[in-house]
């Protein structure tokens, strides 16, 4: 039986209503990497974000953590919350361990384009929910500002620049990072990474890093990075890799 003008109509009615896949806004993630992206997840969407790192921090001394969940939530236009669900870290050394949670912090991300450069301000509250040895034990702010922009061809540069208030006497961590990215095609981009955390009564910790990541579908990333030191107060080495899905 031939189809009826109102059913064929009415299918192509929901095709139309359908997303495309090639409709789907670019996923950008805030992993890998020291900084982060100059990016908001769009109103009505949900992030998730995780991962595990392996550290060498000298040549005895190791630490695992997981699974560095991150959620972002779209609430508005150019404007996400977010929330960093406690990090399990278990180090050793020595034949000795020492394991316990971090951190819980909640936050909010807006995100500005101006004259061809992404621009974001992210403002967070670290709350004092972590394990003794893993938590400062105060609520710790923290101010970030990120950018990005495209450069030539497949390239792009970003940056970031935190900074953070810990423990009683509001000592500041300053945390500057500049990456340079480059796209590998349709799904693969690679890059490049400095990092540093910088604070008064600290020797201060420079690093680099190089990673890449896979983007198997519009909503879906995975990633690969490792790092090294650049001074003495840094970790010798570490692994990591992660994933993140927008719902």
């Amino acid at each position: 039986m031939p189809l009826s003008r109102a059913a064929i109509l009415g299918c192509l009615t929901l095709v139309a209503a359908s997303p495309a896949r090639c409709d789907e806004p670019p996923l950008v993630a805030d992993r890998p990497g020291f900084g982060e992206s100059a990016s908001a997840v769009g109103t009505g969407h949900l992030q998730v974000e995780g991962g595990a790192t392996w550290t060498r921090l000298d040549g005895d001394t190791t630490v695992a953590d997981a699974p560095q969940l991150l959620l972002r939530i779209g609430v508005a236009r150019s404007l996400e919350l977010r929330v960093v669900a406690p990090d399990w870290s278990e180090g050793r050394s020595a034949g000795r361990r020492a394991a316990g949670w971090a951190d819980t912090s909640v936050g909010v991300k807006g995100h500005l384009a101006m004259r061809g450069h992404d621009l974001s301000l992210r403002a967070t509250a670290y709350l004092p929910s972590g394990d003794s040895g893993f938590s400062s034990e105060r609520l710790d702010p923290e101010l970030a500002l990120a950018w990005s922009h495209p450069i030539s061809g497949p390239w792009s540069l970003a940056g970031t620049l935190g900074e953070r208030w810990l423990g009683p006497g509001r000592q500041a961590l300053t945390s500057p990072s500049l990456s340079l990215g480059r796209s590998l095609g349709a799904r693969v981009a690679s890059f490049v990474e400095y990092g540093a955390a910088l604070g008064r009564r600290a020797r201060p910790v420079h690093r680099l890093d190089h990673g890449y990541t896979w983007t198997p579908g519009p909503r879906t990333q995975l990633d690969v990075s490792l790092g090294i030191a650049l001074s003495l107060a840094a970790p010798d080495f570490f692994v990591a890799a992660g994933v993140c899905h927008r719902f």
